[in-house]
């Protein structure tokens, strides 16, 4: 989920949104997955053109995927650029290079360059996706996924009550979120 629908839906409902990253298939090889090996009838065009569709409205454009990468390292880095408090910007620049560049966040090279663009230290980037730590929040951020049953991204959880699964037009979001403010 990018950016513009938080910022499209802060601006109409009163939100305090706590970002967790989570590692839907920690089985997926480090190399990633071919998409159409996975899915034989998988149409990476007419999937782009609904994905461009529901993210005309928040000035994202999307290009053909045609792998899944192994999301590890790029969870780990964010988690790093979070406690170093660029956590929006570097979680835009992942979403941008997946999907707008076409490249493999699954990349450490892919990482320290999204790193060095917004100025974070990239030895420091390169330790944290070493460094335990970080794997133990991510596998925290996973059981409390796990609770609630996340079998796609992005999903969000609503008052500890509903959730909303994938890229939804705006009109989902407001049926979840008007009942709370009634």
């Amino acid at each position: 989920m990018g950016k513009g629908i938080v910022e499209k839906l802060s601006q109409e409902y009163p939100l305090r949104i706590t970002w967790f990253g989570y590692e839907l298939r920690p089985e997926r090889p480090l190399a990633g997955e071919d998409l159409a090996k996975l899915f034989p009838d998988f149409d990476p065009v007419a999937a782009n053109e609904r994905f461009n569709k529901v993210g005309a409205d928040y000035g994202l454009t999307f290009q053909p995927v045609s792998f899944l990468p192994n999301t590890n390292l790029a969870l780990v880095a964010t988690e790093y650029a979070k406690d170093q408090g660029l956590f929006e910007e570097f979680h835009a620049a992942v979403f941008k290079a997946y999907f707008s560049k076409g490249l493999n966040i699954g990349s450490q090279q892919v990482m320290l360059d999204i790193a060095a663009s917004l100025g974070l230290d990239t030895a420091k980037v390169a330790a944290a996706l070493i460094d335990p730590h970080y794997q133990k929040r991510l596998e925290e951020n996973r059981q409390a996924g796990l609770k609630w049953q996340v079998t796609g991204l992005p999903t969000l959880i609503v008052q500890d009550q509903q959730r909303i699964v994938g890229a939804q037009p705006y009109a989902a979001f407001q049926r979840v979120l008007d009942p709370y403010l009634k």
